[in-house]
């Protein structure tokens, strides 16, 4: 794996620390299923989707010894951000894996309203350099392996422009675009960590979003908020 590799992996790893440690938004039971950017729930077009087997996709809180099955709509027809179950796992097996890393498909395991607000905000955001826009059809979902506090896998979302570049950047030496999502809660509101590069133009690009798709800072978010605190920290007496 190339240098741009390790720093995006080094750069998710640190943005992701404290969102693990802030408030439950994809595992809470109890939890209101979360809304778009304009504040509304998203809804699907019909009742349960089925996965791309045709089978009912699996439930995030099933019980027993196997894995319940799982609606797509969930409480009043709204669609949740993502369909994982309580070790932050999706319930389909990866497409490809390492030794720290597991690559899953997006469909059936990210909300398709939340997919698609994604890649408008990763395009907004690429063509402030004027780089090639996703369709967020070419996805996957990454879990990290961490060692630390619960040890749940960090999440990251790659939104790709075309298989090719999956492919290199999946399975290849290098990945010469990225489009990864990150997400971050503070205070029960959910802001977004964006990575956008090109390797052949040497961009390298991060942002934060908050809940309504507005750039808050150009730098991730874990940062951004944290230099925030410690700037409105008053400043201790010697």
């Amino acid at each position: 794996m190339n240098k741009l590799r390790h720093l995006l992996v080094f750069v998710c790893l640190c943005g992701l620390q404290s969102l693990w440690l802030a408030p439950a938004w994809a595992n809470d039971e109890h939890a209101k299923p979360a809304a778009d950017a304009h504040g509304a729930p998203a809804k699907d077009d019909h009742g349960a989707k089925k996965d791309d087997h045709g089978a009912p996709a699996k439930d995030s809180h099933g019980g027993g010894g196997g894995k319940a099955e799982k609606p797509t709509r969930t409480f009043e027809g709204q669609e949740p951000l993502f369909y994982f179950d309580s070790k932050r796992r999706p319930y389909i097996e990866p497409f490809h894996k390492t030794e720290e890393e597991e690559y899953f498909v997006c469909r059936g395991v990210i909300g398709e309203w939340f997919r698609q607000l994604m890649a408008e905000e990763a395009n907004m955001l690429a063509a402030k350099d004027g780089l090639n826009k996703v369709t967020g059809s070419t996805c996957a979902v990454r879990l990290v392996a961490t060692h630390h506090g619960k040890k749940l896998p960090i999440v990251s979302v790659e939104l790709y422009v075309s298989p090719n570049v999956m492919r290199s950047c999946i399975l290849g030496e290098s990945c010469p675009q990225s489009r990864t999502v990150i997400m971050y809660v503070l205070n029960k509101t959910l802001y977004r960590s964006y990575f956008i590069t090109d390797h052949e133009r040497k961009i390298r690009r991060a942002y934060c979003l908050d809940n309504k798709s507005n750039v808050l800072a150009k730098e991730e978010c874990w940062y951004h908020f944290f230099d925030k605190a410690a700037k409105e920290k008053p400043k201790e007496h010697h």
